[in-house]
């Protein structure tokens, strides 16, 4: 029986981490997970940490659309290159920026919903570089992820099965999170240096007024932000806040925007923890890690997350390890080390099919030690905060 369930759950993190936006794959997963449900493995875990990802995700990215179709990301695309001034540098400061405030509101998934169409208007209308602004959310998207329970669906994965509490994950993995995303930022911008050196157009700030669209989806994009912001401060989970909020704004709109449903991200993270869960493998709890502790474990959970993509990763470190701390680590391998290779986190595939034809390679030779360089930097703060 255990040999059973041990090879199920290795077959689903290889069928993962070989095709992880695949449809079929994930429906093979959850397959697996039924399988082993027969087996006698427990489900209510599970459903308890499906059940509030997916509705976090959904919402996340129908208010992305939302505010795509509203036309605001366009606006916005016009805004920041009439304040760039024709500087490609400074576009590429404020394209930054953004992107890692809307990944503190939206997810890095959602984030990258709404950066790439940006991107590619600023590209296709006023000649921005598009391969360092490509490249720059990217990095930002994942690495500032970290700094919020929120801003990635694996720091969702860890609080729950861990029992962290959303104020303490702030607490600890603000200033990581933020110092990683700046780092990713300043050595992409100094690498891209000649590509950021040229001049732009420099149109003029729009100076229609918001029309009706733009307006709701600005301010159902700000009430979100704010619900999920707040939540940990009063010690509530934020995707529910955040899921609400949504609801409402989606209510109040005339318009019935599609709501995206991640049932295969739901399928895969349902299957993997009935499948990891049932093998009852666990790592010895230290309470003490230490620094060489804590680094060791985020370059680890950075590497495998690398290789087989830091969701099925995040439910095998969630089951793996018992400790906050540990998970704090695991959360920055998670977020910042998938960096490291294209398919190491799914909104960098986003990213990628969003981008179609135009999308910038993401050299893993560049990648990889930025990545590597940012983990350790983040370890270092965590373990002094710690």
């Amino acid at each position: 029986m255990a040999i059973a369930r041990v090879t199920l759950a290795i077959l689903a993190v290889g069928l993962l981490a070989w095709r992880p936006r695949s449809g079929a794959c994930a429906l093979i997963v959850a397959a697996a997970g039924a399988v082993d449900l027969a087996l006698g493995a427990s489900h209510s875990s599970s459903l308890g940490l499906v059940a509030p990802l997916a509705a976090f995700l959904a919402a996340a990215l129908t208010l992305a659309a939302l505010v795509e179709r509203s036309g605001l990301a366009e606006r916005a695309a016009q805004v920041l290159a009439a304040r760039a001034g024709g500087s490609a540098l400074v576009l590429y400061g404020l394209v930054c920026g953004l992107c890692a405030l809307l990944t503190s509101a939206v997810s890095l998934d959602g984030a990258v919903v709404l950066m790439v169409p940006l991107l590619l208007s600023l590209s296709t209308r006023w000649r921005a570089p598009l391969a360092p602004l490509f490249l720059g959310v990217v990095a930002v998207a994942n690495a500032a992820s970290l700094a919020l329970p929120q801003g990635n669906p694996t720091n969702l994965v860890l609080l729950e099965r861990l029992r962290i509490s959303p104020g303490a994950f702030v607490s600890h993995m603000l200033l990581p999170g933020i110092a990683a995303a700046a780092l990713c930022a300043g050595a992409l911008a100094l690498s891209e240096r000649r590509a950021l050196g040229v001049t732009l157009d420099a149109p003029r700030a729009p100076s229609a007024p918001l029309s009706r669209g733009e307006r709701h989806a600005a301010l159902a994009l700000a009430v979100a932000a704010l619900a999920a912001w707040i939540a940990p401060l009063v010690g509530v989970a934020p995707w529910w806040p955040f899921s609400a909020a949504v609801v409402l704004a989606l209510l109040a709109t005339r318009e019935r925007p599609r709501a995206i449903v991640p049932w295969r991200t739901a399928a895969q993270v349902g299957g993997m923890l009935i499948l990891v869960s049932g093998v009852g493998l666990h790592l010895p709890s230290e309470r003490s890690l230490g620094l060489l502790g804590l680094i060791a474990l985020a370059l680890a959970v950075g590497g495998a997350a690398a290789l087989a993509n830091n969701l099925p990763i995040s439910v095998c470190a969630a089951v793996l390890l018992g400790t906050e701390a540990s998970g704090y680590a695991a959360s920055i391998g998670l977020a910042v080390g998938a960096l490291a290779t294209p398919q190491g986190s799914l909104a960098t595939l986003i990213a990628q099919e969003l981008a179609g034809a135009s999308a910038p390679a993401i050299p893993i030779r560049r990648f990889l030690p930025l990545a590597a360089a940012a983990v350790l930097l983040a370890a270092v703060l965590l373990s002094a905060g710690l």
